[in-house]
């Protein structure tokens, strides 16, 4: 009998074991939900909500429109399923509604494609156009700027001249200056010489009165 317990005591905890090693098996190898719900394709489409508890509920609705894409539940799987489900409806729904536009997008790109030899003849000849017009304006570009090197210097020239010509004007002012200072002071010394000249001639005929009067008070003896 104690054998018996032995063994199925043994037999259990060996069938525990391999039940917990199955579970950690299928908890790591399985589905990863969680970054599933975090992928940014679902993500730019559907907003996710968790709500703790007992039981950790989940739920999702559609970003743009708001709607319900699943209800709470505390299945992550089945809301991440339903998110994908919805999101694979809407491109089958998006593209039924572009598929009537194919064909005629492709009878008009055949055109455009038939088209393009013609344009393209059209715009090379117009880029030879442009390429000799924009020869002919450098070409225009460097004739005016050979002119207005020309006039610089020109101009240089002239503005030498011309402080040449403010110096010469300045000189001759301070000459102008100097000789107006020259004539003031010969007027001055004129004056004193008139002066003096007067004063002279007044003692001239003074000494011939006085030579005078004194001829006819000494008469015959003078001589």
């Amino acid at each position: 009998m104690n054998s018996i317990g032995k063994i199925l005591v043994v037999f259990v905890t060996a069938c525990s074991m391999g039940f917990l090693a199955f579970v950690v098996a299928l908890r790591n190898g399985g589905p990863d939900w969680q970054g599933e719900m975090r992928s940014p394709e679902l993500q730019k489409e559907f907003v996710f909500a968790t709500e703790p508890g007992e039981k950790v509920m989940y739920s999702a609705k559609h970003r743009r429109t708001e709607t319900e894409v699943s209800p709470k539940t505390p299945i992550l799987a089945e809301v991440i399923l339903k998110s994908r489900k919805r999101l694979e409806d809407d491109a089958n729904k998006k593209m039924q509604e572009l598929s009537p536009q194919v064909q005629p997008l492709t009878e008009r790109l055949a055109v455009i494609k038939k088209l393009i030899p013609e344009d393209d003849a059209g715009v090379q000849l117009r880029v030879k156009k442009y390429e000799e017009q924009i020869e002919k304006l450098v070409g225009q570009l460097k004739q005016v700027s050979d002119e207005f090197s020309a006039k610089t210097l020109e101009t240089q020239d002239v503005m030498r001249l011309a402080q040449d010509r403010r110096e010469e004007g300045y000189r001759l002012a301070n000459q102008l200056e100097l000789l107006r200072n020259d004539k003031f002071a010969a007027l001055q010394q004129q004056k004193v010489l008139e002066f003096e000249l007067i004063r002279l001639e007044e003692n001239r005929q003074r000494l011939e009165r006085r030579q005078k009067q004194l001829k006819q008070q000494l008469g015959d003896k003078y001589e």
